[in-house]
């Protein structure tokens, strides 16, 4: 059995002093939020389905003015931004075309091919450099540098065969964003509507996120085109995956959990999960 040095002793007995001071000023606190639970009655029941089904409902019977609405900004970007974006009716339902025709008009060069590689090259390679605390990171920029090498392999080897068009794209990042839109009811009655908050906040909060979701997915979408049209769909399925709807989602729970760190310590029931 290995001895331990006088160092190593003195180091063990300040920690057991530091544990013991600890343990004394926590003594009496209860346990942490995280493992609490909301006690359920018929009132909370109640509540998480109206606030599930409601904004649901209105959602969806708003589905075809809120792509208008989103429509006419997109085109009153496009006008002040000299983008080839305009409208037009297909089988009957409104929608964006890109006038500059099909996606072979974006496709890389081959100075964007060589930069690109050399980028890929460069991000996986500096990787190795981040430490263990930096994992997660680590394998994100991993991941990021697979799919963007995935799709530079693609477009050097069968160009021609990508169909995808930046209004298909466009169309499709609108209907991603919207159907994220009609989960944040579900969700945010899940984790917000049954803590014990006022009234008024339980409702109003949720409907600024929304309302944040509004404006930022246009936005995202619009972004998202000028980044295609500067350099070429060679990045369009790492923005789809990664910085589509994915993104979306991620900074719904930032939002959410910057908003349920402001509820009180007492919005939670005190009874512990077992």
């Amino acid at each position: 059995m290995t001895r331990l040095t006088p160092a190593q002793q003195n180091a063990l007995l300040s920690a057991q002093e530091e544990l013991q001071l600890a343990r004394i000023a926590l003594e009496g606190a209860g346990p942490h939020r995280s493992l609490l639970r909301t006690g359920w009655n018929t009132t909370t029941l109640l509540g998480v389905v109206l606030m599930s089904t409601v904004p649901m409902a209105v959602l969806l019977m708003l589905h075809r003015p809120l792509m208008t609405l989103w429509h006419n900004l997109l085109l009153w970007w496009a006008e002040r931004l000299a983008l080839p974006l305009t409208h037009a009716a297909v089988d009957g339902e409104s929608t964006l075309v890109w006038l500059a025709g099909s996606a072979h008009a974006q496709l890389p060069s081959p100075l964007t091919g060589t930069v690109t590689a050399a980028l890929i090259v460069g991000a996986y390679v500096a990787s190795y450099a981040l430490s263990d605390r930096q994992l997660p990171i680590k394998y994100v920029v991993r991941l990021l540098c697979f799919v963007q090498a995935s799709a530079l392999i693609f477009f050097l080897m069968v160009p021609s065969r990508f169909a995808h068009t930046l209004s298909g794209y466009l169309s499709a990042t609108l209907d991603a964003g919207f159907a994220l839109m009609l989960v944040l009811p579900v969700l945010l009655a899940f984790g917000w509507g049954v803590l014990r908050v006022p009234t008024h906040q339980k409702l109003l909060y949720p409907a600024l996120l929304v309302g944040y979701f509004v404006l930022m997915v246009p936005h995202k979408a619009l972004l998202h085109l000028l980044i295609l049209q500067q350099f070429s769909v060679l990045f369009m399925p790492i923005m789809y995956i990664f910085f589509g709807a994915m993104l979306d989602l991620m900074i719904f729970v930032a939002l959410y959990s910057w908003l349920a760190s402001m509820a009180p310590a007492d919005a939670i029931s005190n009874e512990v999960k077992t």
